[in-house]
């Protein structure tokens, strides 16, 4: 199980790295320039090919960071894209990011996903990165609630770690990488079908977002993964 403290200390000081790295690797956490561009030209692909087109969409963005998605959605013309990230001082970097390249139509919430409430409704539900750092009793909370932020017509986009095998934990374990003490979880395929299937959704279509033999596929115990759902 996680401490939850911990993981929030540890994305607190990724703020920290703020200019220090290229603004997509503070919450993405890919610091090698090289591997970097790839992995924005290849997810991008990937995960545009995967969504709608987003001229005139509303977009919510649960775990957003420093809005390195967030600002995707800007530039391909959504009309509200609302950040969600629990780290205040992520968020504060994002803002000040989206005054930068003014797109007044962002706005970053301070808040953890899972007790994010709101009564709009959104065409597109984004989650990316967020479900390895939720213990189960957070992520049952956070997807029974995606319903209440959907219409008909609504999707959600996950975007995030999976299990090869078994389940598989770092639990607060020193990254040489991050020079930091690191924790998640990451859940088999079936885990995260069963998680949302509970909860009255669908399963569209799901793939690992790198063919077998990327580079970024770096670790044999892991793979990211996509999954794209609607409601039952």
């Amino acid at each position: 199980m996680l401490d939850p403290i911990k993981v929030k200390k540890f994305w607190d000081s990724r703020s920290r790295t703020f200019q220090s790295v290229a603004f997509e690797s503070i919450a993405n956490l890919e610091q090698n320039p090289e591997n970097l561009e790839i992995k924005i030209r290849d997810e991008n692909s990937k995960v545009f090919a995967w969504l709608p087109n987003l001229c005139n969409k509303s977009v919510l963005d649960l775990g957003a960071g420093v809005g390195q998605w967030t600002f995707r959605f800007a530039e391909r013309q959504a009309r509200k894209i609302t950040a969600v990230e629990f780290s205040e001082n992520l968020a504060e970097i994002g803002r000040n990011e989206a005054v930068r390249r003014d797109f007044p139509n962002i706005e970053f919430v301070v808040s953890p996903a899972e007790k994010f409430e709101t009564t709009e409704k959104y065409d597109v539900i984004f989650i990316s990165g967020l479900f390895v750092y939720l213990n189960d009793d957070q992520a049952e909370m956070l997807v029974s609630n995606l319903k209440k932020f959907m219409d008909e017509n609504s999707i959600i986009l996950v975007r995030d770690g999976s299990s090869i095998v078994s389940r598989y934990e770092i639990n607060n374990k020193f990254s040489e990488h991050l020079q930091a003490d690191y924790s998640a979880t990451y859940r088999t395929r079936e885990e995260y079908l069963q998680l949302f299937n509970s909860a009255g959704f669908k399963l569209i279509q799901d793939e690992n977002m790198f063919a077998e033999g990327h580079p970024l596929n770096k670790y044999p115990e892991t793979r990211l993964r996509l999954f794209l759902f609607n409601k039952i």
